[in-house]
Protein backbone atom coordinates (compact mmCIF):
# COMPACT_ATOMS: atom_id res chain seq x y z
CA UNK A 1 0.00 0.00 0.00
CA UNK A 2 1.62 3.43 -0.97
CA UNK A 3 0.47 7.02 0.07
CA UNK A 4 2.13 10.41 -1.12
CA UNK A 5 1.51 13.73 -0.74
CA UNK A 6 1.70 16.40 -3.55
CA UNK A 7 3.32 20.15 -2.72
CA UNK A 8 2.22 22.59 -5.06
CA UNK A 9 0.43 22.36 -8.44
CA UNK A 10 0.20 19.62 -10.85
CA UNK A 11 1.73 19.56 -14.24
CA UNK A 12 -0.85 20.64 -16.49
CA UNK A 13 -0.96 21.08 -20.63
CA UNK A 14 2.19 23.38 -21.02
CA UNK A 15 4.56 25.47 -17.97
CA UNK A 16 2.39 28.69 -19.80
CA UNK A 17 -0.88 27.34 -18.39
CA UNK A 18 -0.45 27.09 -14.96
CA UNK A 19 -0.87 30.03 -13.38
CA UNK A 20 -4.19 30.95 -11.45
CA UNK A 21 -5.00 34.91 -10.99
CA UNK A 22 -5.35 34.82 -7.21
CA UNK A 23 -7.59 37.08 -5.55
CA UNK A 24 -9.71 36.51 -2.13
CA UNK A 25 -10.99 33.42 -1.26
CA UNK A 26 -15.02 33.22 -0.41
CA UNK A 27 -16.73 30.63 1.44
CA UNK A 28 -20.07 30.09 0.22
CA UNK A 29 -22.01 26.98 -0.17
CA UNK A 30 -20.70 24.70 -2.84
CA UNK A 31 -21.65 21.53 -4.81
CA UNK A 32 -18.79 19.81 -7.06
CA UNK A 33 -19.99 17.44 -9.35
CA UNK A 34 -17.70 15.19 -11.04
CA UNK A 35 -18.35 14.20 -15.10
CA UNK A 36 -16.81 11.15 -15.38
CA UNK A 37 -17.63 11.20 -19.72
CA UNK A 38 -14.69 14.31 -19.64
CA UNK A 39 -12.94 14.45 -16.49
CA UNK A 40 -14.09 17.57 -15.55
CA UNK A 41 -15.64 19.35 -12.47
CA UNK A 42 -18.64 21.15 -12.76
CA UNK A 43 -19.00 23.71 -9.79
CA UNK A 44 -22.13 24.59 -8.52
CA UNK A 45 -23.68 27.75 -6.79
CA UNK A 46 -25.56 25.92 -4.23
CA UNK A 47 -27.46 29.06 -2.91
CA UNK A 48 -28.72 30.02 -6.11
CA UNK A 49 -28.54 26.95 -8.35
CA UNK A 50 -26.21 27.58 -10.58
CA UNK A 51 -23.34 25.84 -12.69
CA UNK A 52 -20.55 28.26 -11.76
CA UNK A 53 -18.21 26.55 -14.13
CA UNK A 54 -16.69 23.75 -15.66
CA UNK A 55 -12.74 23.09 -14.76
CA UNK A 56 -10.61 19.57 -16.04
CA UNK A 57 -8.88 18.09 -13.26
CA UNK A 58 -8.27 14.68 -15.27
CA UNK A 59 -10.16 12.44 -12.90
CA UNK A 60 -13.33 11.89 -11.71
CA UNK A 61 -15.39 9.99 -9.01
CA UNK A 62 -18.43 8.19 -8.89
CA UNK A 63 -18.52 8.27 -4.97
CA UNK A 64 -16.64 10.35 -3.59
CA UNK A 65 -16.69 11.18 0.63
CA UNK A 66 -19.70 13.30 0.92
CA UNK A 67 -20.70 12.49 4.43
CA UNK A 68 -19.04 14.23 6.84
CA UNK A 69 -16.29 17.63 6.05
CA UNK A 70 -19.79 18.80 3.66
CA UNK A 71 -21.67 20.89 5.66
CA UNK A 72 -21.66 25.02 5.91
CA UNK A 73 -19.78 24.99 9.32
CA UNK A 74 -17.39 23.07 8.25
CA UNK A 75 -14.15 24.64 7.32
CA UNK A 76 -12.76 21.23 5.72
CA UNK A 77 -11.20 22.10 2.09
CA UNK A 78 -10.15 18.95 0.74
CA UNK A 79 -12.13 16.59 -1.89
CA UNK A 80 -11.38 13.11 -1.38
CA UNK A 81 -12.43 10.99 -4.82
CA UNK A 82 -12.69 7.13 -5.12
CA UNK A 83 -10.44 6.19 -8.25
CA UNK A 84 -9.11 2.86 -9.85
CA UNK A 85 -6.80 1.76 -7.38
CA UNK A 86 -7.26 3.62 -4.39
CA UNK A 87 -8.05 7.52 -3.33
CA UNK A 88 -7.01 11.20 -3.93
CA UNK A 89 -7.44 14.19 -2.11
CA UNK A 90 -8.07 17.42 -4.24
CA UNK A 91 -7.68 21.11 -2.51
CA UNK A 92 -11.44 22.10 -2.66
CA UNK A 93 -9.92 25.63 -3.66
CA UNK A 94 -8.04 24.50 -6.83
CA UNK A 95 -8.71 21.44 -7.33
CA UNK A 96 -4.77 20.33 -8.10
CA UNK A 97 -4.13 16.67 -6.31
CA UNK A 98 -2.66 16.96 -2.68
CA UNK A 99 -2.34 13.58 -1.65
CA UNK A 100 -3.36 9.74 -3.47
CA UNK A 101 -3.71 6.55 -1.98
CA UNK A 102 -3.22 3.21 -3.15
CA UNK A 103 -4.86 0.42 -2.00
CA UNK A 104 -4.39 -1.93 -4.61
CA UNK A 105 -7.79 -2.44 -5.91
CA UNK A 106 -9.94 -1.29 -8.30
CA UNK A 107 -13.08 -0.52 -6.45
CA UNK A 108 -12.77 2.08 -3.54
CA UNK A 109 -15.53 3.41 -1.24
CA UNK A 110 -13.99 6.46 1.16
CA UNK A 111 -16.17 8.66 3.93
CA UNK A 112 -14.84 11.19 5.83
CA UNK A 113 -15.15 11.21 10.10
CA UNK A 114 -17.05 13.60 11.45
CA UNK A 115 -14.14 15.12 13.40
CA UNK A 116 -12.61 15.40 9.60
CA UNK A 117 -9.36 13.54 11.07
CA UNK A 118 -9.17 10.01 9.53
CA UNK A 119 -10.55 8.70 5.88
CA UNK A 120 -12.29 5.74 6.21
CA UNK A 121 -11.89 3.26 2.49
CA UNK A 122 -13.37 -0.01 2.00
CA UNK A 123 -11.45 -1.74 -0.74
CA UNK A 124 -12.44 -4.61 -2.68
CA UNK A 125 -15.61 -5.12 -3.78
CA UNK A 126 -16.43 -7.83 -6.31
CA UNK A 127 -18.70 -9.04 -8.93
CA UNK A 128 -18.51 -12.83 -7.56
CA UNK A 129 -19.41 -14.79 -4.57
CA UNK A 130 -16.24 -17.25 -5.34
CA UNK A 131 -13.18 -15.91 -4.58
CA UNK A 132 -11.05 -14.37 -7.47
CA UNK A 133 -8.82 -14.31 -9.00
CA UNK A 134 -7.84 -17.67 -8.05
CA UNK A 135 -9.95 -19.74 -5.85
CA UNK A 136 -6.68 -21.10 -4.45
CA UNK A 137 -5.19 -17.49 -3.49
CA UNK A 138 -8.13 -15.63 -3.28
CA UNK A 139 -7.96 -11.87 -2.69
CA UNK A 140 -7.19 -10.79 0.60
CA UNK A 141 -9.58 -7.06 0.92
CA UNK A 142 -9.07 -4.35 3.05
CA UNK A 143 -10.11 -1.45 5.11
CA UNK A 144 -7.90 1.17 5.42
CA UNK A 145 -7.54 4.50 7.87
CA UNK A 146 -6.30 7.26 6.38
CA UNK A 147 -4.65 10.68 8.48
CA UNK A 148 -7.29 13.26 6.43
CA UNK A 149 -5.75 16.20 8.73
CA UNK A 150 -3.98 18.57 6.16
CA UNK A 151 -2.63 20.52 9.20
CA UNK A 152 -1.11 16.89 10.24
CA UNK A 153 2.83 15.60 9.34
CA UNK A 154 1.40 12.33 8.59
CA UNK A 155 -1.77 13.86 6.05
CA UNK A 156 -2.41 11.61 3.48
CA UNK A 157 -0.51 8.64 5.27
CA UNK A 158 -2.27 4.83 6.19
CA UNK A 159 -2.15 4.86 9.90
CA UNK A 160 -4.48 1.47 10.25
CA UNK A 161 -5.53 -1.54 8.52
CA UNK A 162 -7.83 -4.28 8.23
CA UNK A 163 -7.78 -7.29 6.56
CA UNK A 164 -10.94 -8.50 5.45
CA UNK A 165 -10.32 -12.04 3.64
CA UNK A 166 -12.13 -12.46 0.58
CA UNK A 167 -15.50 -10.28 1.91
CA UNK A 168 -16.22 -7.69 -0.68
CA UNK A 169 -16.20 -4.53 1.22
CA UNK A 170 -18.68 -2.13 -0.81
CA UNK A 171 -19.22 1.22 1.03
CA UNK A 172 -18.94 2.68 4.05
CA UNK A 173 -20.34 4.67 6.24
CA UNK A 174 -19.67 6.73 9.60
CA UNK A 175 -21.89 7.25 12.51
CA UNK A 176 -21.82 10.82 13.75
CA UNK A 177 -20.06 10.29 17.16
CA UNK A 178 -17.41 9.25 14.83
CA UNK A 179 -16.12 6.29 16.68
CA UNK A 180 -18.03 3.55 14.22
CA UNK A 181 -17.92 3.06 11.08
CA UNK A 182 -20.06 0.52 8.77
CA UNK A 183 -18.79 -1.62 5.92
CA UNK A 184 -20.90 -3.36 3.68
CA UNK A 185 -19.46 -7.00 2.77
CA UNK A 186 -21.45 -8.12 0.14
CA UNK A 187 -19.33 -11.60 -0.35
CA UNK A 188 -19.77 -12.49 3.45
CA UNK A 189 -23.34 -11.13 3.82
CA UNK A 190 -22.82 -9.02 6.64
CA UNK A 191 -22.62 -5.67 8.08
CA UNK A 192 -19.53 -5.13 9.35
CA UNK A 193 -19.48 -2.63 12.19
CA UNK A 194 -15.87 -0.80 12.55
CA UNK A 195 -13.82 0.60 15.56
CA UNK A 196 -11.91 4.36 14.43
CA UNK A 197 -9.71 3.89 17.14
CA UNK A 198 -8.44 1.27 17.90
CA UNK A 199 -9.31 0.08 14.18
CA UNK A 200 -10.78 -2.96 14.14
CA UNK A 201 -13.66 -4.77 13.52
CA UNK A 202 -16.03 -4.60 16.66
CA UNK A 203 -18.97 -6.68 15.10
CA UNK A 204 -19.84 -8.61 12.00
CA UNK A 205 -23.37 -9.04 11.41
CA UNK A 206 -25.32 -11.79 9.35
CA UNK A 207 -27.93 -9.83 7.17
CA UNK A 208 -30.07 -12.99 7.34
CA UNK A 209 -32.04 -14.50 4.44
CA UNK A 210 -32.60 -13.26 1.12
CA UNK A 211 -36.37 -12.34 -0.01
CA UNK A 212 -36.51 -15.14 -2.76
CA UNK A 213 -33.78 -17.05 -4.24
CA UNK A 214 -30.04 -16.21 -4.32
CA UNK A 215 -28.16 -13.93 -1.65
CA UNK A 216 -29.33 -11.11 0.35
CA UNK A 217 -25.98 -9.24 -1.51
CA UNK A 218 -25.25 -6.06 0.70
CA UNK A 219 -23.50 -3.27 -1.07
CA UNK A 220 -24.23 -0.28 -0.11
CA UNK A 221 -25.18 1.52 3.40
CA UNK A 222 -25.83 4.81 4.94
CA UNK A 223 -25.99 6.51 8.08
CA UNK A 224 -27.96 8.73 9.55
CA UNK A 225 -26.65 12.09 11.00
CA UNK A 226 -28.53 11.46 13.69
CA UNK A 227 -27.06 8.27 14.82
CA UNK A 228 -30.17 6.32 14.68
CA UNK A 229 -30.63 4.03 11.72
CA UNK A 230 -28.53 2.78 8.76
CA UNK A 231 -29.67 2.09 5.40
CA UNK A 232 -28.40 -0.79 3.33
CA UNK A 233 -28.97 -1.78 -0.17
CA UNK A 234 -29.40 -4.89 -0.91
CA UNK A 235 -28.82 -6.88 -4.72
CA UNK A 236 -31.05 -9.99 -3.87
CA UNK A 237 -30.34 -12.38 -6.71
CA UNK A 238 -26.95 -13.87 -7.56
CA UNK A 239 -23.74 -11.62 -8.84
CA UNK A 240 -22.09 -11.96 -11.94
CA UNK A 241 -23.01 -10.10 -15.32
CA UNK A 242 -25.30 -12.91 -16.23
CA UNK A 243 -26.90 -13.79 -12.79
CA UNK A 244 -28.63 -17.19 -12.33
CA UNK A 245 -30.91 -15.17 -10.06
CA UNK A 246 -31.72 -11.81 -11.62
CA UNK A 247 -31.12 -9.65 -9.03
CA UNK A 248 -34.30 -7.34 -8.09
CA UNK A 249 -33.16 -5.21 -5.65
CA UNK A 250 -34.54 -4.26 -1.53
CA UNK A 251 -33.51 -1.69 0.68
CA UNK A 252 -33.41 -2.42 4.45
CA UNK A 253 -33.70 -0.41 7.35
CA UNK A 254 -31.10 -1.08 10.27
CA UNK A 255 -31.60 0.37 14.11
CA UNK A 256 -28.12 0.97 14.71
CA UNK A 257 -28.44 3.23 18.28
CA UNK A 258 -26.32 0.48 19.59
CA UNK A 259 -23.63 0.32 17.43
CA UNK A 260 -22.32 -2.47 18.05
CA UNK A 261 -25.56 -4.81 17.94
CA UNK A 262 -27.26 -3.28 14.75
CA UNK A 263 -30.84 -4.85 14.21
CA UNK A 264 -32.75 -4.66 10.77
CA UNK A 265 -36.01 -3.41 11.30
CA UNK A 266 -37.47 -3.50 8.14
CA UNK A 267 -36.64 -4.65 4.74
CA UNK A 268 -38.39 -2.99 1.81
CA UNK A 269 -38.91 -5.05 -0.95
CA UNK A 270 -40.43 -4.88 -5.05
CA UNK A 271 -43.70 -5.83 -3.36
CA UNK A 272 -43.81 -2.88 -1.53
CA UNK A 273 -43.29 -0.75 -4.33
CA UNK A 274 -39.81 -0.57 -4.52
CA UNK A 275 -39.60 0.41 -8.83
CA UNK A 276 -36.13 -1.05 -9.00
CA UNK A 277 -33.09 -1.94 -7.60
CA UNK A 278 -31.73 1.02 -5.37
CA UNK A 279 -27.41 1.99 -6.01
CA UNK A 280 -26.90 3.61 -2.55
CA UNK A 281 -29.02 6.78 -0.23
CA UNK A 282 -28.66 9.22 1.09
CA UNK A 283 -30.85 10.41 4.72
CA UNK A 284 -32.10 13.62 5.71
CA UNK A 285 -30.59 15.25 8.73
CA UNK A 286 -33.95 14.92 10.96
CA UNK A 287 -34.13 11.06 9.65
CA UNK A 288 -37.71 11.64 8.03
CA UNK A 289 -36.84 10.23 4.85
CA UNK A 290 -34.06 7.98 2.57
CA UNK A 291 -33.36 8.99 -1.05
CA UNK A 292 -33.10 5.99 -2.55
CA UNK A 293 -31.08 6.24 -6.16
CA UNK A 294 -32.52 3.49 -8.84
CA UNK A 295 -31.50 4.40 -11.78
CA UNK A 296 -32.88 1.67 -13.91
CA UNK A 297 -36.09 3.85 -12.96
CA UNK A 298 -35.32 7.22 -13.98
CA UNK A 299 -35.98 8.24 -10.61
CA UNK A 300 -34.98 9.30 -7.11
CA UNK A 301 -37.14 6.78 -4.48
CA UNK A 302 -38.51 8.55 -1.42
CA UNK A 303 -38.52 5.91 1.14
CA UNK A 304 -40.40 7.43 4.52
CA UNK A 305 -38.44 6.48 7.43
CA UNK A 306 -41.26 7.09 9.85
CA UNK A 307 -43.58 4.95 8.01
CA UNK A 308 -41.10 2.70 6.63
CA UNK A 309 -42.58 2.85 3.48
CA UNK A 310 -42.47 4.06 0.40
CA UNK A 311 -43.32 7.53 -0.40
CA UNK A 312 -42.94 8.85 -4.21
CA UNK A 313 -40.71 8.53 -7.10
CA UNK A 314 -38.86 11.40 -8.48
CA UNK A 315 -38.17 11.73 -11.78
CA UNK A 316 -34.79 13.40 -12.22
CA UNK A 317 -34.81 12.78 -16.17
CA UNK A 318 -32.82 10.04 -16.90
CA UNK A 319 -30.43 7.21 -14.57
CA UNK A 320 -28.58 8.48 -11.05
CA UNK A 321 -26.59 6.21 -9.06
CA UNK A 322 -25.89 8.66 -6.16
CA UNK A 323 -26.26 12.37 -4.91
CA UNK A 324 -25.08 14.41 -2.18
CA UNK A 325 -26.68 16.90 -0.34
CA UNK A 326 -25.68 20.71 -0.30
CA UNK A 327 -23.64 22.13 2.09
CA UNK A 328 -27.16 23.49 4.52
CA UNK A 329 -28.42 19.93 4.08
CA UNK A 330 -31.58 21.27 2.74
CA UNK A 331 -31.09 20.23 -0.83
CA UNK A 332 -30.03 16.97 -2.64
CA UNK A 333 -27.96 17.17 -5.37
CA UNK A 334 -28.30 14.74 -7.85
CA UNK A 335 -25.75 14.01 -10.67
CA UNK A 336 -27.54 12.59 -13.97
CA UNK A 337 -25.60 10.06 -16.07
CA UNK A 338 -27.78 9.79 -18.88
CA UNK A 339 -28.46 13.36 -19.03
CA UNK A 340 -25.68 15.40 -17.91
CA UNK A 341 -26.92 17.41 -15.83
CA UNK A 342 -27.54 17.75 -12.27
CA UNK A 343 -30.71 17.37 -10.47
CA UNK A 344 -31.77 19.18 -7.61
CA UNK A 345 -34.20 17.87 -4.72
CA UNK A 346 -35.84 20.62 -2.24
CA UNK A 347 -35.94 18.01 0.79
CA UNK A 348 -38.62 19.80 2.58
CA UNK A 349 -41.17 19.49 -0.89
CA UNK A 350 -39.90 16.51 -1.49
CA UNK A 351 -39.74 17.27 -5.10
CA UNK A 352 -37.40 18.31 -8.16
CA UNK A 353 -37.32 22.17 -7.98
CA UNK A 354 -34.23 22.67 -10.68
CA UNK A 355 -31.90 21.51 -13.30
CA UNK A 356 -28.03 22.25 -13.80
CA UNK A 357 -26.31 21.56 -16.97
CA UNK A 358 -23.08 19.94 -16.33
CA UNK A 359 -20.42 18.23 -18.08
CA UNK A 360 -20.42 14.74 -19.46
CA UNK A 361 -21.87 12.11 -17.96
CA UNK A 362 -21.86 13.43 -14.44
CA UNK A 363 -21.70 11.03 -11.58
CA UNK A 364 -20.88 11.42 -7.80
CA UNK A 365 -20.78 14.69 -6.13
CA UNK A 366 -19.80 16.19 -3.01
CA UNK A 367 -20.93 19.36 -1.26
CA UNK A 368 -18.40 22.07 0.36
CA UNK A 369 -17.64 25.73 1.15
CA UNK A 370 -14.73 26.67 -1.03
CA UNK A 371 -15.32 28.22 -4.24
CA UNK A 372 -12.25 26.69 -6.68
CA UNK A 373 -10.31 29.38 -8.61
CA UNK A 374 -9.90 27.35 -11.89
CA UNK A 375 -6.55 28.35 -13.38
CA UNK A 376 -6.66 29.48 -17.17
CA UNK A 377 -5.18 25.61 -18.02
CA UNK A 378 -7.51 23.93 -16.32
CA UNK A 379 -10.20 26.14 -18.12
CA UNK A 380 -8.75 25.48 -21.29
CA UNK A 381 -8.91 21.89 -21.09
CA UNK A 382 -12.56 21.86 -20.09
CA UNK A 383 -13.05 23.65 -23.24
CA UNK A 384 -11.59 20.96 -25.51
CA UNK A 385 -13.55 18.55 -23.60
CA UNK A 386 -16.65 20.06 -24.11
CA UNK A 387 -16.08 19.56 -28.12
CA UNK A 388 -15.28 15.85 -27.61
CA UNK A 389 -11.43 15.79 -27.53
CA UNK A 390 -10.00 13.22 -24.94
CA UNK A 391 -5.96 14.09 -23.74
CA UNK A 392 -4.60 12.92 -20.50
CA UNK A 393 -4.05 10.62 -18.31
CA UNK A 394 -7.83 9.80 -18.68
CA UNK A 395 -7.86 8.44 -14.99
CA UNK A 396 -11.10 5.90 -14.29
CA UNK A 397 -12.98 5.42 -11.28
CA UNK A 398 -15.59 2.39 -10.54
CA UNK A 399 -19.22 2.27 -11.01
CA UNK A 400 -21.66 -0.65 -10.32
CA UNK A 401 -22.01 -2.81 -13.48
CA UNK A 402 -24.69 -1.95 -15.80
CA UNK A 403 -24.72 1.81 -14.11
CA UNK A 404 -21.67 2.99 -15.02
CA UNK A 405 -20.23 5.68 -17.46
CA UNK A 406 -16.96 6.01 -16.30
CA UNK A 407 -14.87 4.88 -19.13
Amino acid sequence: MRSSVAIGATATLSGCLDDGDGGDQTRDPTVYAFNTGDRTVTVIDAENDEALETVHVDTTASFPANQYGTGADSTYDTLWINVSGGVRALDAWTLEEVADVETGFEPNYPNLTPDEDHLIVAAGGTTSMDPEPDPDDPDDHVIVRVDADRDSDSFGEVTGEIRTGYTGPCDVTLEPSGEYAFVADIAAETLRVVSVDPFETAAEIDVGDPVGEGNVLPFMCTASFAGDLLLVENGEGTLGEDPEVPREGSESIWDISTPESPEELERITREDGLPAMPITSEIDPDSEAGYLFTPSADSVTVLDLVDRAIDREIDVGGSAISGAWGPRREKLYVPVQTANHVAVIDHAERELVATIDAGESPTGAVGGMARPEANTGQQLRAALASLGLEFGDREPTVCPEGNCYCG
